[in-house]
């Protein structure tokens, strides 16, 4: 308690020493841009003397010129633009009695001139004086009346101020009372032949009148507010019984204002946020008392707490070992068991079954093209995805079963005695009917549907890994059979993994063994039969399992990166092909694929372009076959290598078109020259109306981009004269063509006699 008094006294005087220091600081300020702003003021008015000393100038120069001359004068020198404050400018002759009748016959000289509005000479106020102060020439702003001619402005509530103008020799500005806007006027005395004289009795004699500038007030006090944006300000006049004030900026309620006298009559006020007295009335002090008194508490605590009890110390480091602990094994984006905590679980769940003999199953979940997702939507909405995902699974248990995230998009949950009682069909059937509800992310517009691929393992294994690894065997199985499904793990599937894991090890030397060869399937002309082309395939000859299938060793050669020197062996093979092909007369187009890694690197356009310049293979009969979510990877690099590609003269070629997530504007931003119509379409064009309407829409969409389209997958009569009849171009399929050996295919050209342009195609089935 003494500590907390003694911070909380020296927080309020410390406090207080600020808020007086604050107050005395603000009062300085203030001064200052008292100061500054009547400074500008009075630079501002010495401007618009220089612009009456100017005309004073050319009337001295010119002391009979006309309205009109002045007029021209006045836009010569630019003076409305260079002076926007300005309203007008005009010159004011010291007139005798006897000079009067000249000086109205030239005033209705002036105004034929100048074509303004004829005014009567009539002296205002009458009456005989020594000498009358009228305007000889003035030129105003349009819009803006002139002062009429007759009035003699020496007795007006100018006179005074005009007066001690021709007495003192010195410029004087006073408010303008003459009617119009809210103004003043600047007047400078002007004497006979330019001079001025020393004298009171000489200035007096050699009067011949005045220069006069009219301003308008707002705007050369908002000039002279620029740079105090929370100030307001009062341009006070004072003498002679005239009394006026111009204001300017927003007044501050509760204003502090300070006051600069400029010894002519002028005052200058100026008006600002007045500052709180008191140590809460200033926001600096009162933050600095507030955090004076918590930390006088928080010390206050600390010394109790340490003095007090050791318990309360013992129970802090509880808590952080505790969450500590928890965010080792939790997912941290989730909040759901990670896998250390998975794996205990596991353990635990299979001890309980093997002493009350209940059932366990881990099922391992995986969702379907979640890399799309990141890839089109980024990875924070693949995040949000993955929190959503999580909760749905979570409401799809039983609150005794476990939900756990192993990294990227992998769930596992485990379920195990009552949970299991339906079986664990029932539990998979769950959640993946709980994750058929599209998803609503903020990142994206519209719901986003998800699916996955469920691989389970049942009863009891000797550790939690091996339980863990069969079920994720089981998912392989599951994702391979498609979208939405659930596997389980089965003995025979541990071989299948092992037999994969030993082709990839065979795959590591298959390039330099020379294990690898070509097929290729011909591609035929819809319209005439013609046979146009033919795509390269790739096959691995095994030495001891014999021919293997793309589908069994490619996602390896991708997965661990040597599709890039195969795919570099393809284009070059290939190629030579082609070249022989062409030396013999024989005149077709050879398509080869290109994986997403290889579109990647910009290594493709050089193997491209040495695959060419080496086979002396014909560069506009190669076709480069691309996925379309290659094409979408990187859009901006792809498209550079794209436009180098083309310059060599190849053609590209989008494949399997329609089963991807791509936009047709991709269509426009690539340099696209086919569209493969993918299989899935084409075997459901007989049965499908939606197939019939995709390939119908697809090949429309190429004909007005100008586009080919060819359909794969062509197995029956009618599919290709459905096709025909839609205008597709180029067919591919069974029904034409299995993939052909080099030397069938070199049979099939030796047969058709002459060599011709195109060969009508009767082709055997694969020999392969």
């Amino acid at each position: 308690m003494f500590v907390v008094a003694i911070g909380f006294l020296g927080s309020f005087l410390g406090a207080n020493n600020l808020a007086q220091s604050d107050i005395q600081r603000a009062h300085q300020n203030l001064q200052t841009s008292s100061a500054e702003i009547a400074a500008t003021l009075n630079l501002a008015i010495q401007h618009e003397q220089d612009l009456a000393i100017s005309a004073g100038a050319f009337i001295v120069e010119n002391p009979n010129a006309s309205e009109s001359s002045f007029i021209r004068w006045v836009n010569n020198v630019d003076a409305f633009h260079r002076y926007p404050e300005i309203l007008a400018v005009a010159i004011v002759n010291v007139v005798r009695p006897s000079q009067l009748p000249a000086f109205a016959a030239r005033a209705a000289i002036n105004a034929k001139e100048s074509k303004a509005p004829s005014q009567t000479f009539t002296l205002t106020p009458p009456g005989k004086r020594p000498f009358y102060c009228l305007v000889d020439v003035e030129h105003a702003r349009p819009g803006l009346t002139e002062i009429p001619i007759g009035l003699d402005m020496c007795d007006s509530s100018l006179g005074p101020q005009l007066l001690q103008a021709r007495d003192s020799g010195q410029d004087t500005y006073a408010p303008d009372s003459l009617g119009g806007p809210a103004a003043f006027a600047v007047g400078t005395p002007l004497y006979r032949g330019g001079s001025h004289p020393s004298t009171l009795a000489g200035r007096r004699a050699n009067i011949i009148g005045f220069t006069g500038t009219e301003i308008q007030t707002n705007t050369i006090l908002m000039t002279a507010l620029l740079g105090h944006p929370n100030d307001a300000v009062a341009f006070h006049y004072q003498r002679s019984g005239s009394n006026a004030t111009f204001k300017a900026g927003h007044r501050p309620t509760n204003a502090t204002t300070a006051t600069v006298d400029l010894h002519n009559g002028w005052h200058v006020k100026v008006f600002t946020a007045a500052i709180a007295g008191g140590v809460f009335g200033d926001s600096n002090s009162a933050l600095l008392l507030l955090g004076g008194v918590l930390l006088s508490l928080l010390l206050g605590l600390l010394i109790y707490v340490l003095g007090t009890s050791r318990s309360s110390a013992m129970q802090l480091v509880k808590e952080r070992t505790d969450q500590l602990q928890h965010q080792a094994l939790h997912d941290s984006l989730t909040g759901l068991p990670n896998r250390a905590l998975i794996l205990d679980r596991i353990d635990r769940m299979l001890a309980r079954s093997r002493r009350e003999h209940t059932e366990v199953a881990a099922l391992f979940l995986d969702l379907d093209n979640f890399k799309d997702i990141n890839d089109t939507l980024g990875h924070r909405a693949g995040d949000e995805l993955l929190v959503s995902v999580g909760v749905r699974l979570k409401s799809a248990v039983r609150e005794t079963d476990t939900v756990g995230r192993l990294g990227g998009d992998e769930f596992v949950v485990l379920a195990d005695g009552v949970s299991l009682e339906a079986g664990v069909d029932v539990v998979a059937d769950r959640l993946l009917d709980v994750l058929a509800t599209p998803f609503i992310i903020s990142a994206s517009q519209v719901p986003l549907s998800v699916s996955a691929s469920i691989g389970i393992a049942e009863g009891d294994r000797a550790t939690p890994e091996e339980m863990l690894q069969d079920a994720d065997i089981a998912l392989y199985q599951a994702k391979a059979a498609g979208k939405r499904n659930a596997v389980k793990f089965v003995a025979s599937m541990q071989e299948s993994v092992d037999h994969h894991r030993s082709l990839e090890v065979d795959l590591q030397g298959a390039l330099e063994a020379q294990q690898f060869f070509l097929m290729y399937q011909p591609t035929v002309d819809l319209s005439t039969g013609a046979f146009t082309g033919v795509e390269a395939l790739l096959r691995w000859k095994h030495p001891e399992r014999g021919v293997v299938q793309p589908n069994d060793f490619i996602p390896a050669l991708e997965s661990r990166g040597h599709i890039i020197e195969v795919g570099a062996w393809v284009l070059h093979e290939a190629c030579r092909q082609g070249a022989l092909w062409q030396g013999r007369g024989y005149r077709f187009t050879i398509s080869v694929n290109i994986s997403a890694k290889q579109l990647e690197r910009d290594r493709l356009v050089t193997d491209v372009r040495e695959a060419i310049s080496m086979s002396g293979f014909d560069a506009t009969e190669l076709i480069l076959e691309l996925t379309e979510t290659a094409l979408m990877h990187d859009s901006g690099s792809t498209l550079s290598r794209l436009m180098l590609l083309k310059a060599l003269g190849v053609r590209v070629a989008i494949d399997d078109f329609g089963t991807g997530y791509s936009s047709l504007a991709y269509l426009r931003q690539f340099p696209i020259d086919i569209l493969k119509i993918d299989r899935s379409f084409v075997s459901g064009i007989a049965d499908s109306r939606e197939s019939a309407a995709l390939v119908h829409t697809l090949v429309q969409l190429g004909k007005v981009l100008g586009i080919e389209t060819i359909a794969e997958g062509v197995e029956t009569n009618d599919q290709r004269s459905r096709l025909e009849s839609e205008n597709v171009d180029t067919g591919q399929g069974f029904l034409f063509a299995r993939p052909l050996a080099v030397a069938d295919l070199d049979r099939l050209l030796l047969d058709s006699a002459g060599k011709p342009e195109w060969l009508s195609v009767a082709i055997p089935g694969d020999s392969s």
